[in-house]
């Protein structure tokens, strides 16, 4: 990943060099003493080869944030999971009392805010500016779980039955990726081809899902002598941890 470097004068840094495959913009100060700080921040599309304003903060550190940032889903869940951990498909906003509200949701939740208006991120942003991973209110709080990856826990199980159940877990991953990024797509682009696509990928989940649930309750039968186990929460929640590392490779351009 690039890093942040200092250019010509203490008012502007840039991340990565220019020139480079790694370039990603810029942020500059824009104001001066006696005025509070103002930073403003621009984002180089290599792709298209122009440099874009997309927002601006009080100080230099938030205003960083905002290039090439990861925007997540500002919907609260519950206690237990906090905010939503996958990545921001849409902007919805609505003029209140001549204040402009905004949330960025996933594709799950892109269309909590009934009459709101729906924009793609990347719009919003060269309109009004964006900074990301902004919850609701208070921090975004992600939940912690004492667990190990799923493919090291599958190396260390002690028998073929627990090994077994993991390898589905870690098959569950990608299928659920994969769903989540579409219905992001379809958010995005309402059409008929995208719903088609969105419909094929839930339904590849739903079946890896099941998969994962029938071998963990095997697993649990035979081994521990417990019938019709359900698949805990806990392990749920550890396939949407490794999903979203899936969907961040996957932006990063990794496999």
């Amino acid at each position: 990943m690039p890093e942040w470097q200092q250019g010509g004068y203490d008012g502007v840094f840039y991340l990565g060099k220019e020139g480079t495959e790694e370039y990603g913009g810029y942020v500059v100060k824009v104001d001066s003493e006696p005025n509070p700080e103002k930073w403003f921040a621009y984002e180089y599309n290599a792709e298209k080869r122009t440099t874009v304003w997309v927002g601006w903060a009080p100080t230099r550190e938030a205003a960083q944030t905002a290039v090439k940032g990861e925007f997540l889903c500002e919907v609260w869940r519950n206690k237990e999971t906090g905010h939503c951990p996958f990545p921001g498909a849409v902007v919805r906003s609505k003029d209140y009392r001549g204040e402009l509200l905004r949330m960025v949701l996933c594709g799950e939740h892109s269309g909590v805010m009934d009459g709101w208006q729906t924009h793609r991120i990347e719009e919003f942003r060269a309109r009004f500016g964006l900074l990301p991973d902004v919850a609701v209110y208070g921090e975004r709080a992600v939940p912690a779980l004492d667990l190990p990856p799923i493919r090291e826990a599958a190396l260390k199980a002690e028998t073929i039955m627990e090994r077994n159940m993991w390898i589905a877990l870690n098959r569950a991953v990608r299928p659920l990726a994969e769903f989540r990024y579409w219905w992001g797509h379809f958010a995005k682009y309402p059409m008929e081809v995208n719903m088609m696509e969105w419909r094929s990928r839930r339904l590849a989940w739903q079946q890896a899902q099941e998969h994962a649930q029938g071998m963990y309750a095997v697993y649990r039968r035979e081994e521990h002598g417990e019938e019709n186990a359900s698949l805990p929460n806990d392990l749920l929640r550890l396939i949407e941890r490794e999903t979203v590392d899936y969907l961040r490779t996957r932006k990063e351009g990794g496999k």
